[in-house]
């Protein structure tokens, strides 16, 4: 999936309306999502095949895409309730067949995990509770409002002529070659984040830095600001080793296995291999 493929933003709006036989539930336990088995054409359940196990109680209404529903199941039996659902790693969002899907559901887990490291109020120490009119939780003892959290980071695809930089990561799960990336800090503009980036992990210089597209990325709670540069001056790596494995130079004829379609890396890498990646986004 291109990014400029990726659905249309749902609605976030308060639903007061309890949840019916036909809205999907997102139930997580730690880094897994309960889904429908691999056979079914769709993977995310409705709340029809929870509620025999599950208090309506437990719901809290994340968004709404059109007129679909979305809830989120707080606190869930570590066990699966039927033969026909099972629990994978979140990361399942890489290989489900609907992009959609994929979408919601990273931006479901940024909720959930919202919700978990807001379990109390950090002025009062409080019970936050989710507002009644917007996307927030409010403390029912100071009255303090908290919004979810989203971390700004930049990603960068770096070229050379007719070559694109890969890296690939020294720690996490992920071990797929991509591009560089990292948060942006306090203080900075993007494209000061850009540069820090580079010169940290892989010792280059860019010039003419252009902004390509942006990504809300659930599984860091952030969004990913994507950005084509050329390199300035020697093209001789100097690895940041405590954030990557290694980083080389690619033709678009030789390039490694790499981000899955649901990813903003995916798109800028695919553009630099159709030989489109200096067209607008």
């Amino acid at each position: 999936m291109l990014i400029n493929d990726q659905p249309d933003l749902f609605t976030l709006r308060f639903d007061a309306k309890p949840a019916m036989p036909e809205d999907v539930v997102f139930c997580f336990s730690g880094d897994q999502v309960l889904l429908r088995t691999q056979e079914a054409p769709f993977r995310l359940p409705t709340w029809e095949e929870l509620s025999a196990w599950f208090a309506a109680d437990m719901l809290i209404h994340v968004f709404t895409q059109g007129e679909r529903r979305y809830f989120l199941l707080q606190s869930p039996n570590a066990a699966s309730p039927a033969s026909t659902l099972v629990f994978e790693q979140v990361r399942v969002f890489r290989s489900l067949a609907s992009h959609t899907e994929a979408f919601l559901l990273m931006t479901a887990f940024h909720m959930h995990q919202w919700y978990l490291q807001h379990r109390f109020c950090g002025t009062c120490g409080g019970l936050p509770r989710p507002s009644q009119t917007e996307r927030a939780l409010v403390c029912e003892q100071c009255g303090a409002i908290r919004y979810p959290n989203i971390a700004p980071a930049v990603i960068v695809a770096i070229t050379d002529g007719d070559r694109l930089l890969l890296a690939q990561n020294a720690h996490g799960a992920f071990r797929h070659f991509s591009l560089i990336a990292g948060y942006v800090e306090i203080g900075e503009t993007l494209e000061q984040a850009v540069r820090r980036e580079i010169m940290e992990e892989v010792g280059l210089r860019v010039k003419e830095i252009r902004y390509f597209a942006s990504q809300p990325w659930g599984l860091s709670q952030s969004i990913m600001v994507g950005f084509h540069a050329k390199l300035d001056g020697a093209p001789e790596i100097t690895l940041q080793h405590s954030e990557l494995a290694q980083a080389d130079w690619f033709t678009a004829d030789n390039l490694p296995q790499h981000a899955g379609e649901v990813s903003i890396a995916y798109s800028l890498i695919q553009r630099f291999k159709e030989g489109r990646l200096t067209s607008e986004a």
